[in-house]
């Protein structure tokens, strides 16, 4: 993190180890996406993105998505930020 501004430089974090995924933001020193390569199947789908979020304990939980499963997170922080971003909160 850059100190005078307090921006997270845009790179894979040293406690993420899925050199699997290409990559895409960090947040907060906990939290980490990108894109699965290749994609992994998952119930008859595929999931194509993971991301990780790291505890205080070092412990680091990876999730694997597809497009499906982002709407319904985003419903679900919609309804905990009443921002309504998700076409299932609309």
């Amino acid at each position: 993190m850059n100190t005078t501004t307090g921006i997270w430089k845009q790179e894979r974090p040293p406690w993420c180890k899925h050199n699997d995924c290409f990559f895409k933001k960090r947040h907060q020193d906990s939290l980490c996406g990108g894109w699965l390569s290749p994609p992994q199947e998952h119930n008859g789908d595929f999931n194509h993105y993971r991301f990780c979020i790291r505890f205080d304990d070092d412990q680091v939980i990876d999730i694997q998505v597809n497009d499906s499963d982002l709407q319904y997170f985003r419903s679900i922080f919609d309804v905990l930020d009443g921002k309504k971003t998700s076409w299932l909160t609309k």
